[in-house]
């Protein structure tokens, strides 16, 4: 499964050169070969944007989490090994203050998620925070 995540995210060429190769180790190990003290400061960028990334106002939730996990798992092509849970923690810091309640619960009860379990669990939230700032603008407008 891995060798095609790898696949996915290369460029034709590489994909081409490395669809024969059986092992997602063996595709990682050619790259580091291929792209050894390239992928040093490829890799020095992909954490200096990762750890800049805010999402940005009028930016959905999905769209925000699909760069982060792209870049997440450019990273991981690059050599870095980031566990699951700091992936997660990573994602949850780049959010605006309206999930911040979203950040405590998942503190507070301990939740293990996948990034694609994250994503689908910050849409959700977002249907709900996005209705309920909606209705409080509406009964702030009221009664005005």
């Amino acid at each position: 499964m891995a060798k095609y995540y790898i696949l996915a995210f290369i460029s034709n060429v590489l994909k081409h050169q490395m669809q024969d190769v059986g092992l997602a180790s063996d595709i990682m190990l050619s790259l580091k070969e291929m792209f050894g003290e390239q992928g040093r400061s490829a890799r020095q960028e992909i954490i200096r944007q990762i750890y800049n990334t805010k999402m940005a106002k009028g930016t959905s939730v999905r769209e925000h989490c699909l760069r982060m996990i792209y870049n997440l798992n450019t990273m991981e092509v690059l050599g870095a090994d980031i566990d699951g849970e700091s992936q997660v923690d990573m994602i949850l810091q780049s959010l605006p203050e309206s999930f911040k309640e979203f950040g405590l619960n998942h503190n507070m009860n301990k939740k293990i998620y996948s990034l694609s379990e994250l994503m689908n669990e910050l849409v959700a939230a977002e249907g709900i925070i996005g209705t309920s700032n909606v209705d409080a603008n509406m009964a702030e407008a009221s009664t005005s």
